[in-house]
């Protein structure tokens, strides 16, 4: 049956040689009772009958079961018995969809099973199925964790690429212009955000997991320190690039406010120079008796030399001063 009826996305026996057979329901129902093989389920969560594999194949603890659908998780590790809880988060690869919308990946695991879930569809677990399909993918339980693990570390590295180049390109936009939309740097902005609250807490899940539990073995726990430290870069290229994001928020914030206060100066000095000519207009438009120069042919021209000489003394002034 396909995921779109039925919460088992895919189903797998490992044969220990990189490889993997995709099981159908009834054979994964007889290979997780009685199989010494190693096996991994991956569901959909959103079905209903999600339940029935969690309780009735996989006979989980109701406490674990709870654990694997809580609704809102952040990146954890928890012990249950011989097994394993842990929450990671991986980027958005699907279409329509902002990438740093993450996914969340809940998996439970013991020496020899392991179960996946998943919201929606997760690039890195499908790109560990196909290296399963192909035959060159995990050995074991601990070496499929490790794939999935190092398949979802890339996917940040790769985004994180992006990111920076996006920003990158703004800065010299910026430099070279000084005509960068805010509105694009906020939209840039708020990944940082996103990817430095998830990718934090998923570095120390990855280091957690290194140091236990005792059946994952030493190669596996040198391949979670080594993606927990590349993890830890990648935060910390958030980090840089949030504070290179904020630099250039205020550069830009500087442009506009220095753009208004020309644009005020300007306008001051207009009305500066404007000012005593409206006072001049005003005083001689009044209607009463006694103006200057009503009676005189003369009188029209004498105003507006007047006014040329008043308006080019203020200009004088405001030049001597060093205001303009």
């Amino acid at each position: 049956m396909s995921d779109m009826d039925t919460a088992l996305v895919a189903a797998y026996r490992l044969n220990g040689q990189g490889g993997g057979e995709l099981l159908s329901v009834s054979e994964l129902q007889a290979a997780w009772a009685s199989d010494e093989a190693p096996v991994w389920m991956h569901l959909d969560f959103r079905h209903d009958d999600v339940a029935t594999y969690l309780n009735d194949l996989a006979e989980l603890d109701e406490t674990v079961v709870e654990a694997l659908l809580e609704e809102d998780t952040r990146p954890r590790v928890a012990k249950f018995g011989r097994g394993i809880v842990t929450t990671l988060r991986g980027v958005n690869h699907n279409p329509g969809a902002a990438m740093d919308d993450m996914i969340s990946l809940r998996v439970w695991m013991t020496p020899k099973r392991m179960i996946t879930l998943r919201r929606r569809p997760l690039k890195a677990a499908s790109d560990v199925r196909e290296r399963l399909d192909a035959g060159d993918g995990a050995l074991s339980v601990p070496d499929l964790l490790a794939w999935l693990v190092e398949a979802l570390v890339d996917q940040v590295g790769d985004y994180s690429h992006q990111l920076d180049n996006a920003l990158g390109e703004l800065e010299e936009l910026q430099l070279a212009k000084g005509d960068v939309d805010a509105d694009d740097l906020t939209r840039l902005r708020r990944p940082f955000i996103t990817l430095r609250r998830f990718m934090g807490p998923q570095r120390d899940c990855l280091s957690q997991l290194a140091q236990s539990p005792q059946w994952i073995d030493e190669t596996t726990q040198v391949a979670l320190r080594e993606n927990a430290n590349q993890l830890s870069r990648y935060v910390e290229d958030f980090s840089a690039m949030q504070e290179r994001a904020l630099i250039l928020q205020e550069q830009i914030w500087s442009e506009h406010n220095e753009q208004l206060n020309q644009r005020m100066y300007m306008l001051a000095i207009i009305t500066t120079v404007f000012l005593p000519l409206s006072f001049l207009t005003g005083l001689l438009g009044i209607n009463v008796g006694g103006i200057p120069g009503a009676d005189s042919p003369y009188g029209f021209a004498v105003f507006i030399t007047l006014t040329v000489v008043m308006g080019l003394g203020v200009m004088w002034l405001l030049k001597r001063k060093h205001w303009w």
